[in-house]
């Protein structure tokens, strides 16, 4: 069977060439199908970020609304207090609960309407949710741009470092808040 190879040097370059050519057509279906899915996922994880952002930007708003109204039992005020209750089921569900950051998220939603209408230490609530929505939304573009680098790259870049910092950072700040 060697001795067959040997003596016919055209089939051999020939069957060489073929491997050669199947690979590359493997490699390239293999990229080629990996850049799609990265392409689809950072899109829709970039509208999923825009879109909790407005959400929650919408709902802080308002929250503020009902916390700088006196009197909390106008068509109003209710209807104001309707619309954060849409937004507050809205973004709980845009948001995962096994995730620290959301989790702490989704518990500060449901105590916002309310420390806005008993107009207590709302500002300082306020300011809490901010700060975890920020870390949240941080983490979230960080994975975008990982994801966005692809596979190969991210493992030479240091994506995965820069968001344990962020994790860490975010630790120190949750045990300074309690």
């Amino acid at each position: 069977m060697f001795d067959f190879f040997q003596n016919n040097l055209a089939i051999t370059a020939a069957i060489f060439a073929l491997g050669g050519v199947i690979l590359s057509a493997l490699v390239s279906l293999i990229i080629s199908r990996s850049s799609l899915f990265i392409m689809a996922v950072t899109a829709e994880r970039s509208k999923w970020i825009d879109k909790l952002r407005e959400n929650i930007a919408e709902l802080l708003g308002t929250c503020s609304a009902i916390h700088l109204t006196k009197e909390q039992n106008t068509p109003e005020v209710i209807a104001k207090k309707e619309k954060a209750d849409r937004l507050i089921a809205l973004i709980t569900m845009q948001l995962n609960p096994d995730n620290e950051i959301d989790a702490n998220m989704i518990a500060l939603l449901r105590e916002l309407p309310v420390s806005a209408e008993k107009n207590g230490n709302y500002r300082k609530l306020e300011a809490k949710f901010i700060h975890h929505a920020q870390f949240l939304l941080k983490k979230e573009w960080e994975k975008v741009k990982t994801e966005a680098m692809g596979t190969i790259f991210s493992i030479f870049r240091c994506r995965l470092r820069k968001e344990k910092e962020l994790v860490t950072r975010y630790k120190k700040f949750r045990n300074k808040m309690k």
